[in-house]
């Protein structure tokens, strides 16, 4: 096991010497206006976050149901766009199938007509949608198709669109709970942990690049120790800050977050799940911190981007 464990260390290394594709370059005048109209773009990408949070509480408060056995159920309104479709037949893009969602709601109990109210979310797509509103309520709707453009020629990708956000002067910090004298071991005890999940953090070896070249995956890295070693606590550099963007294990969860909570949209979850909006404070160390993939599985390491003047 251990050598199948270095030979994927390998392989990731090898992967490194590849690129983004394309690049995202603004003027001059798009940054020096980005800049200036920053305070209110955050507020209302902010503001968009309490709203999907309240949104989704009301909704699932409301539209509940009671089973035979006495076990009460209600529905989210917003669902995940990796499980389930509107379009009959739909795939995702690696070709499993979607669950068509009235069919899933019929299942689950519920009249299928409420398909029509609901929202499909995702992780990224929650920090786009917030994103957006901000660029386009303070005019910068041209700045903000190139910043889209550029993340969808990426995959949609959460550290393409901290790429993107850093070239009009965000700060990128890397993050890990772990003391800074205990990192690199932990980060090892944690990939050997990992090294059969679907999201695998390659923490170690994140952190030697960070150390060797100021990057991580494609991402210059602005500081490396402000936002490490927090333990079960939370990012002190994060509580005066109303929006931020973040991403653990290399992109694989993307999570946009105000202040000190993290906000976390589920692409996979059930269409009865309360969490499939989820808030709760950065600290993946704490009981009910976050962020986080299952009650087990933790992000532990990843990246963060801050608005410029925070």
């Amino acid at each position: 096991m251990k050598k199948i464990f270095l030979f994927s260390l390998s392989i990731l290394a090898l992967s490194n010497f590849a690129a983004y594709k394309g690049q995202v370059h603004f003027s001059s005048n798009q940054i020096n206006t980005h800049q200036r109209s920053i305070s209110q773009l955050v507020k209302i990408s902010e503001n968009c976050l309490k709203r999907h949070k309240q949104e989704h509480l009301n909704f699932y408060q409301s539209n509940c149901q009671t089973y035979s056995n006495g076990q009460r159920v209600c529905l989210s309104k917003f669902y995940g766009e990796r499980r389930y479709s509107m379009t009959r037949g739909a795939r995702r893009s690696d070709g499993q199938p979607l669950q068509y969602l009235p069919d899933a709601l019929r299942q689950a109990g519920f009249n299928p007509a409420y398909a029509s109210q609901m929202k499909t979310t995702s992780c990224v797509g929650l920090a786009l949608q917030c994103l957006k509103e901000g660029f386009q309520q303070t005019n910068q709707e041209y700045t903000w198709n190139q910043v889209m453009h550029f993340v969808r020629s990426n995959g949609v990708g959460g550290t393409a669109l901290q790429h993107a956000l850093s070239k009009l002067g965000w700060t990128t910090f890397y993050w890990n709970p772990s003391p800074l004298e205990d990192l690199a071991a932990n980060a090892q005890s944690w990939d050997l942990e990992e090294k059969n999940w679907p999201s695998k953090g390659w923490h170690l070896y994140r952190y030697q690049r960070i150390q060797s070249r100021g990057t991580y995956w494609f991402n210059n890295v602005d500081d490396a120790y402000a936002m490490v070693g927090f333990g079960a606590g939370s990012p002190r550099r994060l509580e005066s800050i109303p929006f931020w963007v973040g991403t653990a294990h290399t992109g694989y969860h993307v999570f946009p977050g105000t202040r000190s909570e993290v906000v976390e949209a589920h692409s996979t979850r059930d269409i009865t799940s309360r969490d499939n909006i989820e808030f709760s404070r950065f600290a993946p160390f704490q009981n009910g911190g976050g962020p986080r993939w299952t009650r087990t599985e933790k992000y532990r390491s990843g990246l963060i981007v801050v608005p410029p003047t925070y």
